[in-house]
C-alpha cells in the first residue's frame, strides 16, 4: 500500500456496507468488521425523534409502548421506511468511524438482485445521505462470493447461495462476472413467519418475534431432525387468552421451515439449469457455498446437497460475508473496476429521474 493510501486509510477507512433486513454490517479492509447491528430503529411517534437505534432498539421490539414505533426500515432486501433508512445507515457509519476524524469515507453498499429501479434508488438516496464521498453499489451475491473466500476472477464457476434476512441470492460467478443470477424474497424473516404462524394455527399458541428468532436458531432444520429436546418458549395461549410456557418440540419447527426451504432449492435449480454444462461441471468439483445467516440453519447444507447432487459447504462466518466482500471489493482494484457498470447504471437513473422531475416543475 503506499503512503498516501495508508494515510487516506488511517484518518477515513474504505467501508463496505451489507444494508441487511435483519443486521447492518459495516467492514473495513484493514480492521475488519467494525460495527455489526440490528436493522432496527425506534422512535418516538409524537415528534418523530429518534430513540434508539441497532441493538437497542431491537430490545424494545415488542416490548415499547404505544407511543414508541419501533421499525426495521428494510423488508426482502429493499427499503420501506426512507426516514428509518437513512437514519440507520447515518448511524451504523458515524459509529464506524466515531475513533477516526470526520472525512468523508468511500463506500461499497449491496443490492438485491431482486430489487427494481426504484428500490435501487432508494437503497442509494439512502446510503449518499450519510456523506460518502464515492459510493459503488454491487450485486449482494457477488459481495458474498468474494466475502466467503471464492475466487471469482478465474475461468473456473463459482457458486453462492446467500440467505439473508429478507431475500436469497442465488449466483454463478466466472472472471469476476455473473453468469446466472436469481434473487427470491425468502430468509430468514420468512423462517420466521412460517414458524409464528405454524404455532398459531396447529398450536394455538402466539409466538412474539425475537421468540420466534430464538426458536427457529435453537431448534430449526432441514432434512432429518437432529432429536434434540424440546425447547421452551415464552408466548400467548390463544386458548386460555393469558401468557403461557410451553415446550415447542423440534419437528413442529421443522415442518413450518418445510416450504420456505423447498422454495430456495428450486430456486436453485433453477439457476444450476440455467448454467452453461462447462461451468456447471466445474461445481460438481468446487461445489456450492452457503453465505448469510440462513446458512446456519441445522442441516441445511446436507439437505442441499442431497437434492441438487452438487457438493454444499458453509462459508466461514457466513453472517459476515456480504460486509467482508464489499470492502474486499474496494481494496481490490480489478474487483473493483468490474463492478462500475453496476455503479454506473444507478447513477444513469438517478440522472433520469432528476430532468424528469425537472422537466415537469418546468411545465
Amino acid at each position: 500500500m503506499s503512503v498516501a493510501a495508508t494515510i487516506r486509510s488511517t484518518l477515513s477507512p474504505d467501508i463496505g456496507i451489507d444494508l441487511g433486513t435483519a443486521n447492518t454490517v459495516v467492514y473495513d479492509h484493514e480492521s475488519g468488521i467494525i460495527v455489526s447491528e440490528p436493522s432496527v430503529v425506534a422512535y418516538r411517534e409524537q415528534d418523530g425523534a429518534i430513540i434508539a437505534v441497532g441493538a437497542a432498539a431491537k430490545e424494545l421490539d415488542g416490548r415499547a409502548p404505544g407511543r414508541v414505533n419501533v421499525v426495521r426500515p428494510l423488508r426482502g432486501g429493499t427499503i420501506s421506511d426512507f426516514r428509518g433508512a437513512h437514519t440507520l445507515i447515518a448511524t451504523m457509519v458515524d459509529r464506524a468511524l466515531a475513533a477516526r476524524p470526520r472525512i468523508a469515507p468511500r463506500i461499497v453498499a449491496c443490492i438485491p438482485g431482486c430489487a427494481t429501479d426504484i428500490e435501487c434508488k432508494a437503497v442509494e438516496e439512502a446510503v449518499r445521505a450519510a456523506g460518502p464521498r464515492t459510493t459503488i453499489f454491487v450485486p449482494q451475491a457477488v459481495a458474498a462470493a468474494v466475502g466467503a473466500g471464492l475466487d471469482i476472477t478465474t475461468t473456473r464457476g463459482r457458486m453462492i447461495v446467500d440467505i439473508g434476512g429478507g431475500t436469497t441470492e442465488i449466483a454463478v460467478l466466472s472472471l469476476s462476472g455473473v453468469v446466472a443470477l436469481r434473487s427470491i424474497k425468502v430468509g430468514g424473516d420468512t423462517f420466521d413467519a412460517a414458524i409464528v404462524a405454524k404455532l398459531r394455527n396447529d398450536e394455538r399458541f402466539l409466538l412474539g418475534p425475537l421468540s420466534a428468532e430464538r426458536l427457529k436458531i435453537e431448534r430449526g432444520f432441514a432434512g432429518r431432525a437432529p432429536g434434540r429436546d424440546p425447547f421452551l418458549v415464552a408466548g400467548t395461549d390463544l386458548n386460555a387468552g393469558r401468557p403461557a410456557r410451553r415446550p415447542i418440540d423440534e419437528r413442529l419447527v421443522g415442518e413450518a421451515m418445510r416450504d420456505p426451504i423447498d422454495a430456495i432449492v428450486r430456486a436453485v435449480w433453477s439457476i444450476l439449469e440455467a448454467t452453461p454444462p462447462d461451468l456447471a461441471a466445474d461445481l460438481l468439483t468446487n461445489g456450492i457455498v452457503l453465505s448469510g445467516g440462513g446458512a446456519l440453519v441445522h442441516g441445511l447444507a446436507g439437505e442441499l446437497s442431497a437434492r441438487t447432487n452438487v457438493p454444499t459447504t458453509v462459508a466461514d462466518e457466513p453472517l459476515l460475508a456480504v460486509a467482508r466482500g464489499a470492502g474486499e471489493i474496494l481494496a481490490t482494484p480489478s474487483l473493483l473496476e468490474h463492478m462500475r457498470p453496476h455503479a454506473d447504471r444507478l447513477t444513469r437513473w438517478y440522472q433520469s429521474l432528476r430532468i424528469g422531475m425537472r422537466e415537469s416543475y418546468s411545465r
